[in-house]
């Protein structure tokens, strides 16, 4: 399969995008071929870890509990009998290489405030080092509740950790971290782009307008249809002998809409 480049900032807008090509026939022959790219804004949603690892772990916990989706409680601790650690490092690997936008990190209150002074977002780069995401972010203390932080981390990266600064002689608990991804969104558009009869492209059609009466005498066609997003739904419902009329169903990708669309045949 060979595509033709696509034309400049063709993804750069929200939309559908066509692209044409050739197919490889197998016996010599070069067959026209076009693919249709839906590009749609990003949306948000958590990235799933192949692991969580920290640099000193209490007895008795471990830090995959910092990803076991319950954001309320005692996961991960780093107290120890005598002097505490000054700083600690939690690391969230990926399966695979994400754009982020985000980390959110749940402490934990252990009977007082166990949280750290500050924190601080890393990424690994290509070449394995980790650089920082960002500038220090203060973790407050007082609260009623335990603190949830939001570290913006707008980099692409296969692996992500989060520096830990301790008060002098305070242990650290946390309940979750949770490492934000963009991913493709889904669409709410449930037209059809086009419908035909035996191949012929439906006179008039327009996307907005439902209802058509088509003049047809002798055998009743096989309706076909397209839809404008390529992943939305469609279900046609062929004409029969005794209504003589066809329906096209289109529900959107997101399956918050539905369009039915009815082809009459007049005889």
């Amino acid at each position: 399969m060979r595509w033709q480049p696509p034309p400049a900032g063709a993804f750069d807008a929200p939309g559908v995008v066509t692209l044409t090509g050739q197919a490889d026939a197998g016996d010599g022959r070069a067959l026209a071929a076009s693919v249709r790219v839906q590009v749609t804004p990003p949306v948000q949603e958590r990235a799933t870890p192949a692991g969580v690892t920290a640099t000193f772990t209490e007895p008795g916990y471990s830090p995959d509990g910092l990803a076991n989706g319950v954001l309320t409680d005692k996961a991960w601790s780093n107290w120890r009998s005598g002097p505490k650690n000054p700083s600690d490092t939690l690391t969230v690997t990926l399966p695979e290489r994400r754009t982020l936008t985000q980390v959110v990190v749940h402490f934990y209150r252990d009977g007082s405030d166990s949280y750290p002074q500050r924190l601080r977002a890393q990424v690994r780069d290509p070449q394995g080092g980790w650089v920082d995401a960002g500038a220090p972010v203060d973790v407050p203390t007082g609260t009623a509740g335990a603190p949830v932080v939001e570290v913006p981390v707008p980099a692409a990266t296969d692996a992500v950790r989060v520096v830990l600064t301790a008060y002098p002689d305070r242990h650290i608990t946390a309940s979750e971290i949770e490492v934000f991804a963009a991913a493709p969104g889904t669409s709410s558009d449930a037209s059809a782009a086009g419908i035909s009869l035996d191949g012929v492209p439906l006179a008039g059609f327009d996307p907005e307008k439902l209802s058509y009466t088509v003049a047809r005498r002798g055998k009743l066609p096989c309706v076909t249809a397209v839809a404008a997003d390529p992943y939305a739904t469609v279900v046609v419902g062929q004409p029969k002998a005794g209504s003589r009329t066809a329906t096209v169903k289109v529900t959107s990708e997101d399956g918050s809409q539905s369009r039915t669309y009815t082809i009459r045949l007049r005889r």
